[in-house]
């Protein structure tokens, strides 16, 4: 574009909105044709079309209120009303052609990457899924390149999220739920896909969905392990790329959180085609320095062939030489300019195209081309790129320069309001400024987040992170320090008025602003997040960084309370991340260890429910006692009837597992009772709906009291109230328990079931807990059905797992499965190992609920080797355990053992005929019917 003979700077886009117009002169637009003709079918606001008209009416000073170029059409669009002529000589159309030409400029020296990017979408929309890095340093024109590629590509269906520098480990999912959010805005179809095969991330989404959904989805979701975020997303992706190729954009993936790389992973190695393409970029240097997970992730998947991956390198000289004659043909002649601009830039495009930009203007204020060249060329060559960054901030003035240093501290994206209040100023004014620096186009753009944002104050981003990265670097350490807490102070505000502020982004400003109770309980807020987002890896990431800050904070009692929240959250995360182990136990107990500076704390449920489940699965059991009576005491105190039902909970398992069925049936329905009175949200303070729980505990302890019916009768209320719940965990608890029930009543095929249906729930819902569960349980039917040798080896490799974890408890039993399945193999002396490994380990343990059966199973492996005696012995021993606990079932099946053997005496068939008597609700069955036959056939003789 030239005015008066001299060329007039006008950033592309402006540009081709400009010539747009010019076409079809008197002609109205509108803003849609606008869009779509200059934008190809981008899906961007109208906001983003007035930017651009004004950028063009301030470059030929074309007044909006009397127009000479430009008219707006109000509410419709625009018109091109001044006069227009043929262009009269071949100079002029080369002088224009670069300008028409300027979005394709950027793109010297990247056609290979463009090509190789076409050639993954054409993979994709034929079914191949494609993971595509663009990798370079900062400038090198990733954002650009990838910009070039999505329009080129028309009306598609295109989802972009962005990572963002402090967010990282406090957002899980960021750019992931960013660009889904996108995705619904665009595609009404998605919400109603979310919510069929990925309620997780509908719940993420919560103005999808009304307040009712939240609430089931919330009891839906309780239990779920974070496995089931990377597998509803799988589907979801799928499902919808079914209808049309999908491409994912996720920029800056250098600041990524671990579950958007681990999701990354995930979808990468899903079996079957997909039109589906995931295009990241991210700074290569910093993934290799930092060792980023995504350092690794590229490796591998580069190394199975299922990523491609494109490194952008500066332009050379010749490059940079082509760059300039799409902008000044007389400024690529000179050969000393080209060579000054590339050694003065390091052939980084953007500072290419800046400092380019600058020349051009001042040759349009005045001077020639060359003689600017020749200055250009004999000016001293910087030492880094900073220092091209330092020339444009020196040319910012006083004001500028302080609302871009604070802008600068909120990070990549700011609102012109946070930047006002930290500086004490009108809002008004520095949003005035911020538009001005924006239609610069140098420093700031408004952000990509604006364009889809409902809220009246849009937010503006740094047009490169570089450039608020030296901006930050060059304001002194005391400044920043200051400009971090007022920064902190203003969100918090806003936060409060409504805006949406992450928990990590504030306790980030807290913590470089050295203000450490508000940091810390930003971090616990954060973390607490990362929890309900399904990310507990984040939450221990969190966590850990937070724990490692308190002793910056004086000591005292808001100082114990930030830190039994975060020792609690972080307890919860590991036995999710790495199993119930010594890491949980440690950071509970942590915590538990400050309850008396701070009895009443919010958390105190979760964490006495965490510390008495924790050590009860450990088989610390004496430690579980303990807390369960101290949970009773807080309960007491505080009226907290939460805490009387832990208490109730961890004493009923206990006293189960060490074989006090009486006891336990007592704790169990005092809690049952409680828990039918009161209404307990999932996910709270208890895993599952403590109803099902208490329900399918009392199972056990009924039936070993030979209260069969009565037995049965509580786990089909389970049953029933699961299903009213809809509650996969709570399912999954009711099925546990039935198992446990089904092989005591020794039903192989229905163990087997009962098994298959336990594994079908996690893997459809991918649930933290059950599916080691599900391997022992069919691994004890198998042995029952005939393949003793697969059961076996099922049984073995689930206790070996869960014993890694920490997971203990019920270790006699599971150990005592495989004895069985060993002994009816053949393999005597196997199966005398395995037993004498299960019956050391109830004795270490004081784990006696099926000790009664673990002798048993010694008289029956003596009575295999010949050795009546012993076995004798071995039963006579297991009558008398069932006798110690109580256990008139037990007692029952030790007893019919007993008389089977030539051994019995008459006074041990008249306890066996007793018990028979006095066991009515076992009337139907095997051991009673098989009780019964013994006798009578002892009579008739």
């Amino acid at each position: 574009m030239l005015c008066d003979g001299k060329p007039v700077a006008l950033a592309p886009t402006p540009f081709a909105l400009l010539c747009a117009l010019a076409r079809q002169p008197g002609s109205l637009l509108t803003k849609h044709a606008l869009l779509d003709q200059v934008w190809g079918h981008q899906f961007v606001s109208e906001s983003v079309l007035k930017t651009a008209i004004s950028d063009v009416r301030t470059v030929l000073d074309d007044d909006p209120r009397h127009p000479r170029f430009i008219e707006t059409v109000s509410r419709r669009g625009y018109r091109f009303i001044a006069a227009t002529a043929a262009i009269p000589t071949a100079s002029a159309v080369q002088a224009i052609a670069p300008g028409i030409g300027l979005q394709t400029s950027s793109f010297i020296g990247r056609l290979d990457a463009l090509a190789t990017l076409r050639r993954a979408w054409e993979a994709a929309c034929g079914g191949r899924r494609a993971i595509v890095w663009i990798a370079g340093e900062p400038g090198i024109g990733k954002t650009t390149l990838i910009d070039h590629f999505v329009a080129s590509l028309g009306d598609i269906a295109c989802a972009r999220g962005q990572c963002v520098e402090h967010y990282g480990a406090g957002e899980p999912y960021l750019p992931v739920l960013e660009a889904l959010a996108e995705l619904c805005r665009r595609d009404s179809t998605v919400p109603a896909l979310l919510r069929s095969v990925a309620p997780a991330w509908l719940l993420q989404l919560p103005w999808l969905c009304t307040a009712d959904e939240r609430d089931a989805l919330r009891r839906e979701l309780a239990g779920a392990s974070p496995d089931r975020m990377l597998r509803e997303a799988g589907e979801a992706f799928d499902r919808y790329a079914e209808r049309r190729p999908l491409l994912l954009v996720t920029e800056d993936l250098h600041w990524s959180d671990r579950s958007t790389i681990q999701l990354i992973d995930y979808i990468a190695r899903r079996r079957g085609g997909a039109q589906l393409m995931w295009l990241a970029s991210f700074r290569l240097a910093e993934v290799v320095a930092l060792d980023h997970p995504l350092n690794s992730l590229r490796h591998e998947l580069r190394l199975h062939g299922l990523c491609e991956e494109i490194v952008l390198d500066p332009f050379s000289e010749s490059e940079v030489a082509d760059f300039v004659a799409q902008r000044s043909p007389a400024l690529a002649g000179d050969e000393a300019f080209v060579r000054a601009l590339h050694e003065r830039t390091d052939g980084l495009p953007l500072f290419v195209a800046a400092v380019t930009s600058e020349v051009v203007v001042r040759a349009a204020q005045g001077g020639d081309d060359a003689a600017l060249g020749a200055q250009l060329a004999s000016r001293a060559v910087p030492e880094n790129l900073a220092a091209i960054i330092d020339h444009y901030i020196a040319k910012l003035d006083d004001d500028q320069r302080a609302l871009l240093s604070a802008a600068a501290v909120c990070g990549v994206e700011f609102r012109a309001g946070t930047v006002s209040e930290v500086l004490e100023l009108d809002a008004t004014a520095v949003g005035d400024a911020c538009d001005r620096l924006a239609r610069g186009q140098l420093w700031l753009a408004a952000s990509r987040a604006a364009e889809a944002s409902d809220s009246p104050e849009k937010p503006y981003s740094f047009r490169h992170a570089l450039f608020r990265q030296v901006l930050y670097e060059r304001t002194a350490v005391a400044m920043r320090v200051q400009l971090h807490r007022k920064v902190g102070v203003a969100l918090e505000r806003e936060r409060a008025a409504g805006v949406a502020v992450a928990a990590a982004e504030l306790a980030m400003h807290f913590e470089r602003g050295r203000d450490p109770m508000p940091c810390l309980r930003y971090y616990a807020e954060a973390a607490e997040d990362a929890l309900a987002h399904l990310s507990p890896a984040e939450t221990m990431a969190l966590t850990e960084r937070a724990l490692g800050l308190l002793q910056q904070a004086l000591e005292g009692t808001e100082r114990d309370a930030l830190e039994i929240g975060l020792a609690t959250l972080r307890g919860i995360a590991a036995t999710h991340v790495l199993g119930f182990g010594l890491e949980a136990k440690a950071a509970f107990e942590r915590a538990y260890s400050l309850l008396r500076e701070v009895p009443r704390h919010r958390m105190l449920g979760r964490l006495l429910h965490g510390l008495g489940l924790v050590s009860c699965l450990r088989t610390d059991y004496a430690e579980a006692l303990a807390v369960a009576e101290r949970a009773e005491a807080f309960s007491s105190a505080t009226k907290d009837p939460a805490l009387l039902l832990t208490a109730c909970i961890v004493h009923g398992e206990v006293d189960q597992r060490q074989g006090r069925s009486l006891a336990s049936r007592t704790w169990i329905e005092r809690g049952l009772a409680l828990a039918e009175s009161l209404d307990f949200a999932p996910g709270e303070t208890f895993i599952a709906d403590p109803q099902v729980m208490l329900l399918g505990m009392l199972g056990p302890p009924l039936f070993h009291l030979g209260l069969v019916d009565q037995a049965r009768t509580r786990l089909q209320q389970a049953y029933a109230r699961a299903r009213q719940l809809g509650q996969p965990m709570a399912r999954l608890a009711a099925i546990w328990y039935d198992a446990l029930l089904e092989v005591r009543l020794g039903n192989a095929a229905r163990v087997a079931a009962l098994a298959d249906e336990m594994r079908a729930l996690v893997d459809e819902f991918a649930l933290a807990q059950g599916r080691i569960a599900s391997h022992w349980f069919r691994g004890w039917a198998d042995a029952r059905l005939g393949q003793p040798r697969d059961g076996y080896r099922r049984i073995r490799e689930a206790y070996e797992e869960n014993t890694r974890l920490g997971m203990l408890a019920g270790g006699s039993e599971v150990r005592g499965y495989a004895a069985e399945a060993l002994l009816l193999t053949g393999d005597l002396d196997a199966a005398q190992r395995e037993l004498e490994g299960a019956l050391q380990f109830a004795n270490e343990h004081a784990e006696r609920v099926y000790l009664p059966q673990l002798l048993l199973i010694e008289a029956a492996i003596a009575r295999a080797r010949g050795d009546a005696g012993r076995a004798q012995t071995a039963v006579r021993a297991a009558v008398a355990e069932a006798r110690a606990q109580e256990a008139p079932w037990l007692e029952l099946i030790a007893l019919l053992e007993l008389c089977k053997s030539d051994g019995a005496t008459s006074k041990d068939r008249r306890a066996l005929a007793a018990l028979v008597e006095q066991l009515p609700e076992a009337a139907d069955t095997t051991a009673v019917a098989t009780a019964r036959a013994l006798l009578d056939n002892i009579r008739a003789h």
